[in-house]
């Protein structure tokens, strides 16, 4: 997918630069470890974060444009960060035209400010434009807010399979949302 020149329509929701990482970074490890934190082993919360929260990971992916990221800047800093690129689709993805939305998350400071939206939209613009006829994401199954958002965004469920964290299996919910 094409990073090309993209025009956001909210002044604080941009692409990220290299310059962002660190940012992306400390809110991915903040964010997520509060998520799965009281489910997961601690030795295996530490591996992940480790792993997929890496500054160089991510400054890699930044820069290739192996992934798109976009961040939301409020006066205090990255408020919130989006996530999006190609990547296996599972069997029953309806569309094969579709991208997979990897990341969405706010601080939890800025929670209900309508950040979250403002980063899906940007998202969603993003996938139309690069020819994505469909947008996809995995949630956990106990995130009840996170699933209500994006069932307000339109996306449907699919179903339901395990997300591994270490030797622990989560139950994500597999959504999908047919982009027009």
């Amino acid at each position: 997918m094409n990073r090309g020149n993209m025009i956001c329509m909210d002044s604080d929701i941009r692409l990220a630069g290299a310059d962002d990482v660190d940012a992306i970074a400390e809110l991915g490890r903040i964010t997520f470890a509060r998520a799965y934190g009281d489910i997961v082993l601690p030795s295996d919360m530490a591996s992940y974060l480790v792993q997929f929260f890496d500054p160089d990971l991510l400054r890699s992916e930044i820069i290739s444009q192996a992934a798109i990221y976009f961040v939301a800047e409020s006066r205090q800093g990255i408020a919130g960060y989006a996530k999006l690129a190609e990547s296996p689709k599972p069997d029953q993805l309806p569309d094969e035209r579709a991208v997979e939305l990897i990341r969405l998350y706010v601080a939890p400071d800025s929670c209900g400010t309508g950040i979250g939206g403002r980063l899906l939209a940007a998202v969603k613009r993003k996938a139309v434009a690069s020819g994505c006829s469909g947008l996809w994401l995995r949630v956990w199954q106990k995130n009840h807010g996170a699933i209500r958002f994006y069932e307000k965004a339109g996306f449907q469920s699919l179903g339901v399979e395990p997300y591994l964290i270490g030797i622990t299996a989560n139950p994500v919910v597999l959504m999908f949302a047919k982009l027009t």
